[in-house]
């Protein structure tokens, strides 16, 4: 109502508000001067007096009807009612429009500003405002979107990726912040899902018999957890977004749509910013906002070109199924999030969220740590659906995604598949570890031979099978941009053991490749290490 008003003065002469009664509160006030602008519109544009009031009593904006104490005026309660308003705008809007033109010889209405989504989920993956397609891999917190106004920022957590939070705040929001974070990341808290936190304090936090919960803080935030989603608060065309492929964990729409176990949550900002986020894939959020000046971060410059956004990956670096969601972040202000920037650590609260887990103690702290956010109960669970993994690397793997996920269908699924992978990997088959550099029992890096040409997974494999017969040759292992490495038993002697100049550039100078520092890796591969930049392949002889 009040940015038709706003718009509308130049046509509508509103009447004096005034300032109602002290004996008034505030909320009563509020109401009162709603109703007021409300009705002087209406009536401006030729609706019915009564027809009018009889709207108003249904929106709750005529003084005198009760509001309830923990609730904005009820334009959003019932989606019925607020599909009746919706049109009812528009018609005004029209009406607006109308009447403009003949009074001013054909003005226009003053352009809507452009708007954007960009989405972020999984380990994380982004799409643009502008439609490129990028991943991360990394462990750090972020900028999502930087602007001199709008700043929404991103956390992402092992060296997966795992997109594990977002913050909200900077000027437009007065220098409040609200975060909202996978909620393993609070052992406080008594349930997977998620945690909305608004300037430290939790808000959502009891949702009713439906798993609807709301929050409001007057001009600068309304915040709905739904159990499913609704046309009547949500953006309908997230659900047409494009996230590049079809992942795993079923269908884009899906993530919002099919009643996401730890509900659906819409925070509505000023400046027409919105986020959605479920606990999807970790989680999957979509930012919608208008274009601003010079914006930057792993949302892009929203300039409308896709192209400035991403590098591809380079050829053969990764399987062919996900060139297309796997460009690299090009722009400005991609780096990791100095401390006096965070908005994840303005607050006590939140930045305890952040500390938890391990930041600064390196990626088997986090790994650690993400079992300790298990229950008993949940780890008793994750340990029986991985039993079937004989690989220890692999095995605490499927317990870390289990945690995180807090037991969902794609943590069960991931176990499922691990288990499978061992059992029908059998003597002379080059099982995949999974993505780290390969390790044996000891954690301890291993001898390698230097390939110059073999940048693929499929080639790097190939010239593994072809290899494997000579004694000393465990395995195989690939850098993303980089090329295939043979993972070798200290014993094997290169000059003597005969093996096969490797296609497509033979061997890189220097061949022989010793890990610095320690012990090296003997007898077998038993796992991979953290850098998830790494494939690892053993040979099972």
């Amino acid at each position: 109502w009040l940015q038709v008003a706003w718009s509308s003065r130049h046509i509508v002469e509103l009447p004096e508000l005034g300032r109602p009664p002290r004996s008034m509160a505030p909320r009563a006030q509020t109401r009162q001067r709603w109703a007021d602008a409300a009705s002087a519109l209406l009536v401006a544009v030729g609706a019915p007096r009564a027809a009018t009031e009889s709207l108003l009593l249904q929106k709750g904006l005529v003084a005198g009807t009760s509001m309830g104490q923990d609730h904005a005026p009820g334009i959003m309660e019932l989606s019925r009612q607020v599909q009746d308003l919706k049109d009812l705008l528009m018609s005004m809007q029209r009406s607006i429009d109308e009447k403009a033109s003949s009074c001013c010889g054909g003005c226009a209405s003053p352009p809507r500003p452009r708007m954007g989504l960009c989405a972020a989920f999984g380990d994380p993956h982004f799409t643009t405002f502008d439609g490129a397609h990028t991943i991360l891999l990394r462990d750090m917190s972020m900028w999502l979107v930087k602007s001199a106004s709008v700043w929404v920022q991103g956390l992402a957590r092992t060296a997966y990726g795992n997109l594990m939070g977002i913050a909200v705040g900077g000027p437009f929001m007065e220098n409040h912040t609200l975060v909202i974070v996978n909620s393993t990341l609070d052992e406080s808290s008594p349930e997977t899902g998620l945690t909305v936190l608004f300037d430290g304090q939790p808000i959502l936090a009891n949702p009713d018999a439906k798993g609807n919960a709301e929050f409001e803080f007057p001009l600068l935030l309304w915040a709905a957890r739904r159990s499913d989603f609704s046309p009547s608060v949500h953006d309908r065309e997230i659900l047409d977004m494009s996230p590049g492929i079809e992942w795993d964990v079923g269908s884009w729409a899906s993530r919002f749509s099919d009643a996401p176990a730890a509900g659906i949550f819409v925070l509505k900002f000023p400046m027409g910013v919105e986020l959605t986020v479920t606990g999807v894939d970790f989680m999957s959020a979509v930012v919608k906002m208008p274009r601003l000046e010079a914006q930057s971060g792993y949302c892009g410059n929203f300039d409308g070109n896709a192209d400035d956004e991403f590098d591809p990956p380079p050829e053969g670096s990764v399987p062919p199924l996900l060139v297309p969601v796997s460009g690299r972040p090009k722009g400005e202000d991609l780096e990791p999030l100095s401390d006096d920037s965070n908005l994840f650590l303005r607050f006590p609260s939140t930045e305890a969220l952040v500390r938890r887990k391990g930041e600064g103690v390196g990626e088997a702290g986090r790994a650690e740590a993400s079992l300790q956010a298990c229950s008993e109960d949940q780890l008793t669970e994750a340990k029986g659906k991985c039993q079937e993994i004989r690989d220890v690397g692999m095995w605490r793997a499927c317990l870390e995604d289990y945690c995180l996920q807090g037991g969902a269908p794609v943590a069960r699924d991931m176990a499922a598949a691990e288990g499978l992978a061992e059992k029908v990997n059998t003597d002379g088959v080059a099982a995949p570890l999974g993505h780290g550099r390969c390790v044996d029992g000891n954690a301890a890096k291993f001898r390698v031979l230097r390939t110059a040409g073999l940048r693929s997974a499929e080639a790097c494999l190939g010239y593994l099978l072809e290899v494997s017969t000579i004694p000393g040759i465990l395995g195989a292992q690939l850098q993303v941009g980089g090329t295939c490495e043979l993972v070798v038993d200290p014993a094997l002697d290169f000059a003597s053991a005969g093996l096969a100049e490797p296609p497509e550039g033979a061997w890189a100078n220097p061949v022989v490749v010793s890990p610095s520092g320690g012990a090296e890796g003997v007898a077998f591969v038993a796992g991979v290490d953290d850098d998830r930049s790494w494939s690892c392949w053993r040979m099972n002889h």
